[in-house]
């Protein structure tokens, strides 16, 4: 058989990939391990239109089970098994609450004409006032802004805990004004797409969650770390139109990504080196789901997992990942991913493309290139050491005037050992000496272009401007 090395797993892999797509449940039902709560709604749903049809009255008791279980599961609802179960419940058995989501799950899947054009109503069992400011985005993006404005004024008057967690451009605090200041000034952007480009364990989590209290699902691009690869895959394959409407990309798995029609401007955030592996080894230990690294089995200490990291590489992780946006290294991604079977899950941090793509870089040659992708296709920069405000300067950027704080202030559950100096962390430091530059030279910088912008925020919080968050997080050693 002809082909590159490897090349015939790939072929397998790709097409059993097709074949399962293709085929889930053409030959009978889903079960097992298989199986998904949305199997389970699409059952709910498919129960009640042949109820409705043969004239049985459900329970109030079921249409409420049954809303519940659409709402809960409303978000990535690409099959839309979710809102036609609320478009039903509505139109076919006049439930009042269904009716109250169906315009804000509309405008969460991105429709936002459908979702303005239907009466807005506040029975008891509705929204709560944060699922519905998906509806104040809808109408700012129609250019209906009064609208929205007052909407969400209505939403913060009516929820005292959204006033503290949400952020206008026309509030009337100094946090409210600087965030006006960089909507403004966000125009220069367009029409770019603003993509988040999420480094791990430096704040992202905390900042995508917050984003997408604002951003509806349906206008994101989603690229998870795990399953990345075959989110590129299909996000490849999107067309102008449906990019042309998109608010924001959140890639959590380095890649050269390019959409048609438009250009992607980055927007990330940096963090201390020691930190951001401390922070993913005491993750990884308390926290399920997280893609693990090699020694997930052997590494019992923050000590022996640094070892492992130097001698198998791992070093100045975070400008390894930024420089796959280099021309330089994107002829790598280019020949590395030509068909479907290289589009796969990850097992394991080093599984991914990037470790092997700039695995001979000289790490002057990295630093020299990690700044070049900053400076020319990134429009923000953050610092973990100022999370909150580059949270907003980030919100701000995606051009929406509203934008939910972020709650993470730099702890990740490291363990304190109270000790001044630490030789492990920099022995880490000085290993990743460019992660160590870059951090330090794009903090400053942003220190400097965001002053009054850091100056609100602080004052705001009541937070010091002194004492970087993740110098709070010394590391136990072992």
């Amino acid at each position: 058989m002809t082909g590159t090395p490897g090349s015939d797993w790939r072929r397998g892999y790709g097409a059993g990939k097709g074949a399962g797509r293709r085929f889930r449940g053409q030959f009978g039902p889903v079960v097992g391990p298989w199986r998904n709560v949305r199997d389970d709604l699409q059952d709910a749903l498919h129960g009640a239109l042949v109820d409705a049809a043969l004239g049985r009255e459900p329970s109030g008791q079921d249409l409420t089970s049954l809303r519940a279980r659409a709402v809960t599961h409303r978000h990535d609802d690409w099959s839309g098994v979710a809102l036609a179960t609320v478009a039903l419940l509505a139109r076919e058995y006049g439930d009042d609450a269904a009716r109250a989501w169906l315009p804000v799950m509309l405008a969460e899947r991105g429709r936002f004409q459908d979702a303005t054009e239907l009466p807005p109503t506040r029975p008891p069992q509705g929204p709560p006032p944060r699922a519905q400011v998906a509806l104040v985005t809808a109408l700012s993006e129609l250019g209906r802004d009064d609208e929205a404005h007052a909407l969400m004024a209505e939403l913060l008057a009516a929820s005292p805990e959204m006033r503290e967690s949400f952020v206008t451009t026309r509030g009337e605090d100094p946090v409210s004004r600087e965030f006006a200041r960089l909507v403004s000034r966000a125009e220069s952007l367009r029409p770019a797409l603003p993509a988040f480009f999420h480094l791990p364990f430096s704040g992202g989590t905390s900042m995508i969650v917050s984003l997408k209290s604002v951003l509806p699902w349906g206008r994101i691009v989603q690229v998870q770390r795990r399953f990345g690869l075959l989110q590129i895959e299909g996000a490849q394959r999107l067309t102008e139109t449906d990019v042309r409407d998109l608010l924001l990309v959140h890639l959590h798995h380095p890649f050269p990504l390019e959409l048609p029609g438009r250009e992607l401007t980055y927007f990330t955030v940096l963090r201390d080196p020691a930190s951001q592996t401390a922070s993913g080894f005491y993750k990884r230990m308390t926290t399920q789901g997280i893609v693990p690294t090699g020694d997930r089995d052997t590494s019992q200490t923050f000590e022996q997992h640094v070892d492992f990291c130097l001698s198998h590489g791992l070093t100045n992780l975070l400008a390894r990942q930024i420089v796959a946006l280099h021309p330089a290294v994107q002829g790598k991604y280019a020949a590395e991913f030509r068909g479907p079977g290289a589009y796969r899950a990850v097992t394991s941090e080093e599984d991914m493309f990037w470790v092997t793509a700039t695995a001979d870089i000289a790490p002057s040659d990295l630093a020299r290139m990690a700044r070049e992708v900053l400076d020319e296709r990134f429009h923000l920069v953050g610092t973990m050491k100022h999370l909150a405000a580059s949270h907003l300067a980030a919100s701000a950027s995606t051009g929406v005037p509203v934008a939910a704080t972020v709650g993470h202030r730099g702890r990740s559950g490291q363990p304190s050992s109270g000790a001044s100096t630490d030789p492990v962390r920099d022995r880490l430091r000085d290993a990743s000496w460019v992660d160590q530059e870059l951090y330090d030279e794009y903090t400053t910088r942003f220190e400097r272009e965001y002053a009054d912008l850091i100056a609100a925020v602080d004052g705001r919080d009541g937070a010091p401007t002194t004492t970087p968050p993740e110098h709070a997080d010394e590391v136990r050693t072992g």
